[in-house]
């Protein structure tokens, strides 16, 4: 009797001592702040990371539509009109959003387990094992929007606006998302499958001219649109503990140890572009429901081009906000998805 006692009594002080610290994402609070500096760190790289990607002058192969891939025969053209993402970007002014969720988990806690062998006779031996656990979890979550407008990375004509400053350091240098995104392969993704072949619907008679305006084709099916999420997850953990191994006593420990500490920081940058306009670069002419522009758009330019109107049409600006509405829905289907998925 007196044993078992004593096997209740240190169970019940085990689990006393394991009350969790209190939970702080930051790291420290000095300065600015970790999630300041992670956050300004996180922004500097992704800016720097779009603004070089759309400024990419790496040549994109154009294929023929069909499965073994033969590449098309074109004559080389001029620098300006080379299938690239500098000079598509150039001519089709895509406007849209980037989302950044900033997101971060904690849990510390204690894990004891106590065994002890050897008690009872030799004939009837007996060994009692006892497991607790205490832990608390803390998460904290970032949702912050930002509006693109690739005529503000892209250079054009004097008319326009005023090009962003370019960044004064390769990409991927800063504390936060030191390594590559992946925006340009995103990027030049979506023009090529655009130039390769349009194989939907386009609404509003743009590419097939016997479809009628309502023919319940949904404006979410926007030809050359530009989407994608990527992730990048930090799990950082510790565990430990004492361990005693005596004749009639091993612990306090167990698989996790006993004291643990997990941390997951898991972000997210979703965006969506959408093509909206011929740029003042070239000169438009209303033939039938296409346009045709001068000088010649660059090589490879997807077909779909030609039924946008020039930017300086007075309908284009009421065409921008309205992209912009239709990007953000997008990224939020998408943040929607995402955490219907997780499992902590």
């Amino acid at each position: 009797m007196f044993r078992l006692l004593a096997i209740i009594t240190t169970a019940g002080l085990l689990a006393g001592c394991t009350a969790a610290p209190p939970f702080d994402l930051a790291v420290s609070d000095k300065t600015y702040g970790a999630p300041i500096m992670r956050i300004a760190s996180t922004m500097a790289n992704l800016k720097c990371e779009l603004w070089t990607a759309a400024n990419d002058k790496e040549p994109m192969p154009q294929f023929e539509t069909d499965i073994p891939l033969k590449k098309e025969d074109h004559k080389p053209p001029e620098p300006w009109r080379v299938f690239n993402l500098q000079n598509i970007f150039r001519a089709i002014e895509y406007v849209g959003e980037v989302q950044l969720m900033v997101d971060a988990e904690q849990t510390t806690g204690s894990s004891p387990s106590l065994s002890f062998p050897g008690l009872g006779s030799a004939a009837r031996p007996l060994t009692i094992g006892l497991d607790a656990s205490v832990s608390e979890k803390g998460h904290r979550a970032n949702t912050t929007y930002h509006s693109v407008d690739f005529e503000r990375l892209v250079k054009g004509t004097a008319r326009e606006q005023s090009t962003a400053t370019p960044p004064t350091l390769p990409c991927g240098r800063g504390a936060e998302l030191s390594g590559p995104l992946g925006i340009k392969d995103n990027l030049q993704m979506g023009i090529v499958a655009s130039k390769m072949n349009d194989l939907s619907v386009w609404p509003r008679n743009a590419s097939n001219s016997g479809v009628a305006p309502d023919a319940g084709v949904g404006g979410e099916y926007t030809v050359g649109q530009i989407h994608a999420v990527i992730d990048f997850t930090t799990t950082t953990s510790i565990s430990g503990g004492p361990n005693w191994e005596l004749t009639h006593f091993v612990g306090p420990n167990s698989g996790e140890g006993l004291f643990n500490h997990k941390r997951q920081a898991l972000n997210q940058v979703s965006f969506t572009f959408l093509p909206i306009c011929i740029r003042d670069s070239f000169k438009g002419v209303k033939v039938g429901k296409r346009w045709e522009y001068t000088p010649a758009l660059p090589q490879g330019t997807p077909g779909w081009a030609n039924y946008l109107p020039p930017c300086s049409a007075p309908e284009v600006r009421r065409s921008k906000a309205a992209a912009l509405g239709a990007a953000h829905t997008t990224n939020i289907q998408s943040l929607d998805n995402v955490i219907r998925l997780r499992s902590f």
